[in-house]
């Protein structure tokens, strides 16, 4: 089977974006594959085609001194262009923005298509102008909009379309009329489990929030919720990690709270230190306004400990009150009384990270790999049963 994978790819493995993690290892799980014939079509600075590490990079040059800040005129159909000399079996648009998933739309008609929503841009942009500058704030406004109308599109018009959270699923319901389906993030247990020892008692935290320091985030959640708890656990530990613009507003916030004894900001954390926090701590939160499973919630199950998650993180993976707690999103003092109860409640918190350790092996990243393969031949099949069209059901719910 030849797959024609439109991604934003560097090859760079310690990136740490999501969207960056997720094409590498999925990337790196598909080649693995005997029976795919995997394509990677992406853009960068010269046009190249090399063969490497069990699949072909095909690079599209961008359109130097005619590119736009996110935009590549023309390159939408040399991008095409370039699919079709390929003559792949399916076509993937590894996230809904443009040009890749524009060129997998625009290709429906000649070859099976899927498309990976890593989240709803629409609903996170506005999250992240709040992060920036004036002047990148006015040009988000113009060429974010063309990014908008574009994601709208894809949506409207995916006959496949994958997301990784059922509530999610049930988002972009009213925007397609493709089958939907539901296939979590991964992650790399053999690399997780392999990790050294937690640190000594008394060194680590007993709270983490390890992410980009955002507003989308939500750190300044967890730092309004921490007053009540410092109250009640004075001598409570918590780590905010991470770099980002929110770090000056959140250290001054901490301040102004009264949380400096209590709260560390230990900067940008690498893996290493990450995962033995993760393995001395009590609890993980993930207070985010928006996110679609962040990886901190897999993580934290791998390590065998409790999460509190907003609901807009879509935490599918949590179920609340067995594997960890869910909080509605922005509401400080629920966060607080959770924390609480999971700090005063040895047995529960135990019970909870058991839980969530145990379902953990499903979302391994090759049993994700495996199942984009199942969703490859079962889109090209129906391709093929219905004369290169797919008949969409409306109406059905998201599927796993």
């Amino acid at each position: 089977m030849k797959v024609a994978l439109l991604c934003h790819y560097s090859g760079d493995m310690t990136s740490y974006q999501g969207s960056d993690i997720y094409t590498s290892e999925l990337v790196s799980r598909l080649a693995g594959c005997d029976d795919i014939d995997l394509h990677i079509i992406t853009l960068g600075s010269v046009n190249a085609v090399r063969r490497e590490g069990g699949f072909t990079c095909h690079t599209l040059r961008k359109n130097g001194p005619l590119s736009l800040p996110y935009f590549h005129p023309l390159v939408l159909f040399r991008m095409v262009k370039t699919v079709r000399a390929i003559r792949p079996d399916i076509v993937h648009a590894l996230s809904t923005r443009y040009p890749n998933s524009a060129a997998c739309m625009l290709l429906g008609s000649e070859y099976p298509s899927l498309v990976t929503a890593f989240g709803i841009f629409e609903r996170e942009i506005a999250h992240y102008r709040e992060d920036m500058r004036p002047l990148e704030r006015a040009l988000s406004h113009v060429f974010h909009t063309f990014f908008i109308h574009n994601e709208r599109w894809v949506l409207s018009r995916a006959p496949e379309l994958v997301v990784d959270a059922p509530s999610v699923g049930e988002l972009v319901r009213t925007l397609t009329t493709g089958r939907i389906h539901v296939v979590a993030a991964g992650l790399d247990l053999a690399k997780l489990r392999s990790q050294g020892p937690p640190l000594p008692p008394g060194e680590g935290p007993d709270i983490v929030f390890i992410n980009t320091l955002t507003r989308l985030k939500g750190a300044d959640v967890l730092l309004r919720a921490l007053p009540g708890v410092v109250e009640a656990f004075p001598d409570i530990r918590v780590y905010i990690g991470g770099r980002g613009p929110q770090e000056p507003e959140l250290r001054r916030r901490a301040r102004d709270l009264g949380l400096e004894r209590n709260v560390t900001f230990p900067g940008f954390v690498p893996d290493e230190e990450k995962y033995r926090c993760y393995r001395q701590c009590r609890m993980v939160v993930v207070p985010s306004r928006w996110d679609c499973q962040p990886s901190p919630l897999f993580e934290a199950a791998a390590f065998g400990k409790p999460v509190i998650a907003s609901d807009m993180s879509h935490p599918g993976i949590v179920e609340d009150g067995v594997t960890g707690l869910v909080f509605r999103s922005e509401d400080a003092t629920g966060l607080g009384e959770k924390i609480l109860r999971l700090l005063a409640d040895d047995a529960a918190r135990e019970s909870m990270g058991r839980a969530a350790a145990a379902r953990i092996g499903e979302y391994d990243w090759q049993r994700v790999a495996e199942r984009y393969v199942a969703i490859y031949r079962d889109a090209i099949r129906e391709y093929r049963q219905h004369g290169g069209r797919i008949a969409a059901p409306t109406g059905a719910s998201p599927e796993r």
